[in-house]
């Protein structure tokens, strides 16, 4: 008869297998082992999910941050390039609302006067 012990002080049966670590703070946590056949299963859950937090944090659709990871060798090769391309974009929106707000000969409102306006603030 198969029981399932759910509490770790409980007198029935054999416990599921698990392992502990001790994280640099001090703190412990224990972890199941995940069975061999379930791995890329949870491997794909977690990078969709961290390709979905990317997709928050930098502004890029997931299709593009998935081709990006396609052409490189790791994930931290890959953010690097992610955060690169959204400076380059900030940069290039700036500059490119900095010359369309002088075609417009709008005063008063562009970036640049926004910017001295705070420096002159401090």
């Amino acid at each position: 008869m198969l029981q399932l012990t759910f509490f770790r002080d409980s007198a029935r049966g054999p416990q599921p297998s698990s392992h502990s670590t001790t994280t640099a703070s001090g703190t412990s946590t224990t972890h199941s082992n995940v069975h061999e056949g379930n791995i890329a299963h949870f491997a794909q859950v977690c990078f969709d999910a961290l390709v979905q937090s990317l997709t928050v944090q930098q502004g890029f659709q997931a299709d593009v941050i998935r081709t990006i990871y396609n052409y490189l060798s790791s994930y931290e090769k890959m953010v690097e390039v992610i955060e690169v391309m959204r400076e380059a974009v900030e940069v290039h929106a700036v500059a490119e609302i900095l010359s369309r707000t002088e075609e417009d000969n709008v005063k008063g409102d562009s970036i640049m006067d926004d910017s001295i306006k705070l420096e002159e603030e401090e």
